[in-house]
């Protein structure tokens, strides 16, 4: 089921040096060089407004709450550290049990592919957090 951020959304994102660095720090990511950005940082593009809404509207359609389940990464460029990119973004849900995915691929600004990431996350119903509060 498509969302809000349909596969042709294209965002214009970047990787911003001191987030990138905060980032590292934050995940205990090493680098003895000082200048590669963590594996996982694109996620912080799902904070993104048209992402996170998206993502959120799909919490109230379900009267559910965001539950992070996994991540998985794979590039064919390393990112950079100051550079632009265009993430393409699209979202599809799974009713057994409740999941959104969303799907990302990476590429720079000329078009080349860079990378791909995918979130899975799990939708909990609310009901079951009371019922369970109240057990």
């Amino acid at each position: 089921m498509a969302l809000d951020v349909p596969a042709t959304e294209t965002l214009r994102v970047s990787v911003d040096a001191a987030r990138a660095e905060d980032f590292a720090r934050e995940t205990g990511f090493v680098d003895p060089a000082g200048d590669s950005v963590p594996i996982s940082y694109p996620a912080v593009w799902l904070s993104a407004p048209p992402v996170h809404g998206a993502i959120m509207r799909a919490c109230s359609a379900s009267d559910s709450v965001p539950v992070h389940e996994s991540q998985s990464f794979s590039y064919e460029a390393p990112l950079l550290r100051g550079a632009e990119y265009e993430l393409h973004v699209s979202m599809r849900r799974e009713e057994t049990p409740p999941r959104l995915h969303v799907e990302c691929s990476i590429a720079t600004l000329e078009g080349a592919p860079v990378g791909q990431f995918e979130t899975v996350i799990r939708l909990v119903p609310r009901a079951s957090l009371s019922a369970e509060a109240s057990s």
